[in-house]
């Protein structure tokens, strides 16, 4: 199983190695020329073993949320890691990451550690998005999500994100749109379907674990 070569320091060095490599897939520029503003968002990293069907081989895996359902809410429904916009009080991009966490799902900074973060993500919603890596240091753990923010929270095995036939990519949401951009789809994997910003982000950090040029 692929992802049964890496641990915790080996992902950290990963990203270390990664933070000197040439910049990260941006979205199309914000079409008003304003300047983005700052987000994160937080990967938080389940060990193999800790499957939630009781596999003792299970990969690595990245828990999801899906988004609550909102009438004016572009993002509505879609799958995505917990996160938001940074607060005045946020010192960093980590300490956004965490603090929008606990607030959606109800994830606890104490039981994560931070292995990193990867180059941001500027999105047509006119964010710079963080992306902040994290191992959850004990799981199970009891999670309460936010029912206004979030539907549900899932996880998905970094061995079947890696898989390239799980997923494609393609202009959206059509040629010559002013927002066209190349996104990247996933599989509907039990009724759900990773795309768009958060897809990049899936690939963006598995191809710090592994380059694939």
């Amino acid at each position: 199983m692929w992802s049964s070569r890496f641990n915790a320091a080996t992902i950290a060095a990963c990203l270390a190695e990664a933070a000197g490599r040439e910049e990260s897939h941006e979205e199309a520029a914000v079409g008003d020329g304003a300047a983005p503003r700052a987000a994160s968002v937080l990967l938080p990293l389940i060990r193999p073993g800790y499957d939630p069907e009781g596999d003792p081989d299970a990969s690595w895996r990245l828990l999801f949320i899906r988004r609550a359902e909102h009438e004016q809410d572009r993002h509505s429904g879609e799958v995505a890691f917990p996160g938001g916009r940074a607060d005045p009080g946020d010192r960093d991009p980590v300490a956004t990451a965490l603090r929008e966490a606990e607030e959606e799902i109800g994830l606890d900074p104490r039981h994560i550690q931070v292995l990193g973060q990867m180059r941001p993500f500027r999105t047509v919603s006119g964010y710079r998005v963080t992306p902040v890596v994290g191992l959850v240091t004990t799981w199970p753990v009891a999670l309460r999500p936010d029912p206004a923010e979030v539907a549900e929270i899932f996880s998905l095995p970094l061995d079947w994100l890696r898989e390239p036939s799980h997923r494609h990519t393609r202009i959206w949401p059509a040629h010559g749109h002013p927002q066209a951009r190349q996104v990247i789809f996933y599989q509907e994997r039990d009724g759900r379907r990773l795309w768009g910003v958060s897809a990049w982000i899936t690939v963006d950090f598995l191809s710090c674990l592994e380059p694939w040029g």
